[in-house]
């Protein structure tokens, strides 16, 4: 495995910039919704409230987070760069917003036309995105770098949990939309979607990230070689059993503990890596690392009470700790870390040097704020903080206590108006930036 990134084949700033933009909209979103619907939101997975809350974490929030940080790292870390990327990436982060918000908007009011219009959207945006990626991986499949297996063999999984996720998703809709018998889908549907997709996604991220960003030693060679291969296989037993009548509950309930087992035994790897890192001050990005590999161990003990405790609501917990506790804090985290790289790296392509003069350049850099400027570390750490208490709060509401049920929004609100502000700021800067060196050159007329 390779601990260099690439960064000169960084996509331009307008491609991962807006899906990262989205992840606050989203969260500010669902958190006046959560607090407008109060405890009602949490009275079972199937309302509308609850459909249209979780739609808006999986699409809007983790969704937009993943699609963008997918094109940053094929690019960087594998040589693999989406051809018209700025296209791409455009026309699905449009199609993505739109069809996420329309098919919320058709969850809340049980309206037909809404979500059929959301399917319509959501399965143009997937499917522009799927095809153009799939076509770079194809295209380039002879230029990978080398040690670029153990992101891509993950990456490819995860791309066909993504794919089978949307086509069971959107036969949903349609299938309400127009009326039609609803498929059994929804167990299929949530497995692929977060632990094909999302659980997948991540882990290939962790095998290149953590050692590079985080100053961890390398994944053991067996788990990177092995596990991303066997938890695609667990899905497709699992999705054979489950669609077959007759056989005993107790083969679909073993392929479930091993798929647990397997992320339990990531989340173990990865928490060792984080505790014995090279780097000694934990950043805020390791810190929501942390909640989220503990969120994913405490799904065991969840799964064991989902299915031998007899409790109705431990399956909406159980989602509610992957969504919000798992994949939510590692997305969060990573915005940390990408954005203010993305607004450092681009600021510094975009200073104009002639001929190298290296006294130039000195007059450049001294305006050219260093990476760590962009978030302030302590305003980090507080919506750290927030966000852990979003996940306390959502899994105690999931459970039916109805105190957390009141707070699950006006908390998601605070966490969601803290990664705003701290966003905000970074573009704010990166603006000044930009505007400072763009006035050098009348200041120093050497530069022209």
């Amino acid at each position: 495995m390779q601990r260099a990134l690439d960064f000169d084949k960084t996509p331009a700033l307008g491609v991962p910039l807006p899906f990262f933009l989205n992840v606050p909209l989203f969260a500010l979103l669902a958190g006046l919704l959560a607090a407008w619907a109060g405890p009602q939101a949490f009275t079972s997975h199937g309302n509308g409230t609850a459909l249209a809350l979780t739609h808006l974490w999986t699409l809007g929030i983790l969704g937009s987070a993943m699609l963008g940080a997918l094109l940053q790292i094929l690019a960087v870390a594998c040589n693999v760069p989406v051809g018209a990327a700025r296209v791409i990436a455009g026309g699905a982060h449009a199609l993505l917003t739109a069809g996420t918000l329309l098919l919320a908007t058709g969850f809340l009011d049980w309206r037909t036309d809404a979500l059929i219009g959301a399917a319509a959207l959501l399965g143009v945006a997937f499917a522009l995105y799927l095809a153009a990626v799939a076509w770079a991986l194809w295209r380039h499949r002879l230029q990978v770098y080398k040690g670029a297996r153990e992101i891509l063999v993950p990456v490819r999984g995860a791309l066909f949990a993504l794919a089978g996720t949307v086509l069971m998703g959107l036969t949903m809709a349609l299938s309400l939309g127009l009326g039609l018998p609803l498929p059994d889908w929804l167990g299929p549907h949530a497995l692929w979607g977060l632990t094909g997709w999302g659980g997948l996604l991540l882990m290939g991220m962790s095998f290149q990230l953590l050692p590079i960003f985080q100053v961890t030693e390398i994944y053991p060679k067996p788990l990177t070689r092995w596990l991303p291969l066997l938890i695609p296989g667990l899905l497709l037993a699992w999705t054979a059993l489950d669609a077959s009548a007759g056989l005993p509950r107790l083969m679909r309930e073993t392929v479930e503990l091993l798929l647990v087992c397997a992320y339990a035994l990531w989340a173990g790897v990865t928490l060792h890596l984080l505790w014995t890192r090279k780097r000694p001050t934990p950043e805020t990005t390791t810190l929501f690392w942390f909640a989220g590999m503990l969120s994913l161990l405490a799904c065991a003990p969840l799964w064991i009470w989902m299915t031998h405790g007899h409790a109705p609501r431990a399956g909406m917990v159980l989602g509610t700790v992957i969504i919000v506790g798992v994949l939510g804090s590692v997305a969060n985290g990573m915005l940390y870390k990408i954005v203010p790289f993305l607004l450092w790296k681009h600021a510094q392509d975009a200073m104009i040097v002639p001929d190298r003069d290296p006294g130039q350049a000195r007059i450049y850099l001294k305006i050219l704020p260093k990476m760590a400027a962009y978030i302030d570390e302590r305003a980090a750490r507080l919506q750290w903080a927030a966000h852990v208490a979003v996940v306390l709060c959502w899994a105690l509401a999931a459970a039916g206590w109805a105190p957390a049920a009141k707070a699950a929004g006006p908390v998601l609100i605070v966490s969601a108006a803290g990664l705003a502000w701290n966003t905000g700021r970074a573009l704010r800067l990166y603006r000044k930036t930009l505007q400072a060196m763009a006035a050098l050159p009348d200041a120093h007329p050497g530069l022209r």
